[in-house]
């Protein structure tokens, strides 16, 4: 499965190597895995498409001529602990039809991602690296998008049987819509995080370890930030210096652009999207086999409709989408 591919592709050794090429980041790490991979484990989620380079590019040129990289860090507010964070988290959930009940909340150095769902469980990684500018975008991503979606559909008929039931893959619906909330909260909304991580996914392709280390230091100069951000995309090699990796992170970014393009084009039909883990693309067939379903949506629509599609607007606007 996708999730136990996941798990494999952390390394045995990934603290070791972290720790040694951030003493000294001159190096390619060499990683060891419980298996080995080939090309196609990696690219399972398909390549990067090239036509979506210009806007990325255009958004990452008008974010870093705008803002240096301490501005865009001044703009986070401070860092929170991890109190704030459960609580903030608890009073979303509660919000949505008593969801806390559902979830637990676990922190672990153990997580690569700073933050991901399961069916019953938010996972969040230590050390606690959300500022306060961070947690209501993290929140709308998170549990407003992901928790949602995935409440929804465990109310479906086609609930675990999307294959047999010809559904398409959902992925760039499901983390398009949730980047595109994450700016909702943003005072200058530019996707350049997924950005830089789709160009970084097309560059892993052809370069190694090093170069995406430093194409990435270039804009944002955080250690810590930046290793994360390349092992991501170099994860399943054993020696970072040749070309290739795990290919998932170029689906938020198109995700992202294809999902706006998608909203405005339909005016908004942002319900529809919420019948479950599915693919805007599935809208007609989901509501086919469910006519009568009524999805929890996110307060941060449902509060008020007519601000969310003015932010959709000013978000296209800002990222070159219309």
């Amino acid at each position: 499965t996708i999730m136990g591919l996941i798990a494999d592709l952390q390394p045995t050794n990934f603290q070791q190597e972290k720790n040694r090429f951030l003493k000294n980041p001159t190096f390619n790490p060499q990683f060891t895995y419980s298996r080995s991979f080939t090309a196609e484990d990696l690219q399972t989620h398909g390549l990067p498409d090239h036509k979506y380079i210009n806007i990325a590019e255009k958004i990452i040129e008008k974010t870093f001529s705008n803002f240096s990289t301490e501005e865009l860090k001044n703009n986070k507010g401070k860092l929170l602990d991890q109190e704030t964070v459960n609580l903030s988290l608890r009073e979303f959930l509660k919000k949505h039809n008593d969801l806390d009940k559902k979830f637990e909340i676990i922190w672990s150095d153990k997580f690569v991602s700073r933050a991901a769902i399961n069916p019953t469980t938010i996972k969040l990684s230590l050390p606690c690296s959300i500022y306060e500018q961070d947690l209501e975008g993290l929140i709308y991503h998170e549990l407003g998008t992901h928790a949602l979606r995935r409440v929804n559909y465990e109310q479906q008929p086609w609930f675990r049987r999307k294959k047999k039931n010809g559904f398409s893959s959902y992925l760039k619906t499901e983390e398009g819509l949730a980047v595109l909330h994450s700016l909702f909260t943003q005072k200058y909304p530019l996707a350049y995080v997924s950005a830089l991580n789709f160009l970084m996914t097309i560059k892993a392709q052809q370069e190694s370890f090093l170069e995406l280390w430093q194409f990435f230091k270039h804009y944002i100069d955080d250690d810590e930030r930046a290793f994360s951000a390349v092992f991501k995309k170099k994860r399943g090699l054993t020696d970072t210096s040749h070309p290739g990796g795990f290919s998932k992170d170029y689906v938020y970014f198109e995700g992202f652009v294809e999902i706006v393009d998608f909203l405005i084009k339909n005016d908004f039909p942002i319900s529809d999207l919420y019948w479950g883990k599915m693919s805007w693309k599935d809208i007609d067939k989901a509501k086919e086999m469910n006519p009568d379903f009524e999805p929890i949506l996110p307060g941060f629509y449902t509060d008020n409709p007519e601000l969310y599609k003015q932010q959709v607007m000013r978000i296209a606007e800002e990222n070159f989408i219309i």
